[in-house]
C-alpha cells in the first residue's frame, strides 16, 4: 500500500477579499509503520501508527500541544481532509491510501 500526502498552502488577501490557494507538496510513501518523512513547508509531523490489510491509521503530532494531536483510519481508496485551525492562511492535507 502507499499513502499519497497533499500539502496546499491557502491564503486571504486582506485588501480584496480574495483568497488563494496552491500545492506545496504531494509525495508518495509506502504504509509502514513509524515516522512518515519530512516533506512540504508545513511543521506538521505525521506518523503511521498501524497498518492492516485493507486500512492504516494515520495520526498527526504537536510537540507543543498534544492535546491537538489527530488519528484517521483511512481505508485503501479512501481520502481523508485535515485542515487545522486557522483564520487567514496556512496548510491543509488531503491523505489517499492506495494499493
Amino acid at each position: 500500500m502507499k499513502l499519497r500526502i497533499e500539502e496546499r498552502f491557502w491564503g486571504i488577501n486582506h485588501r480584496d477579499g480574495g483568497s488563494n490557494e496552491r500545492i506545496t507538496a504531494d509525495v508518495i510513501f509506502p504504509c509502514e509503520v513509524g515516522a512518515v518523512p519530512e516533506f512540504g513547508n508545513g511543521r506538521r509531523h505525521f506518523s503511521i501508527d498501524e497498518v492492516t490489510k485493507d486500512s492504516i491509521v494515520l495520526s498527526v503530532h504537536y510537540e507543543n500541544n498534544p492535546s491537538a494531536d489527530k488519528k484517521w483510519k483511512i481505508k485503501v481508496g479512501g481520502k481523508e481532509c485535515y485542515s487545522p485551525r486557522s483564520f487567514d492562511g496556512g496548510y491543509k492535507y488531503r491523505f489517499y491510501v492506495t494499493k
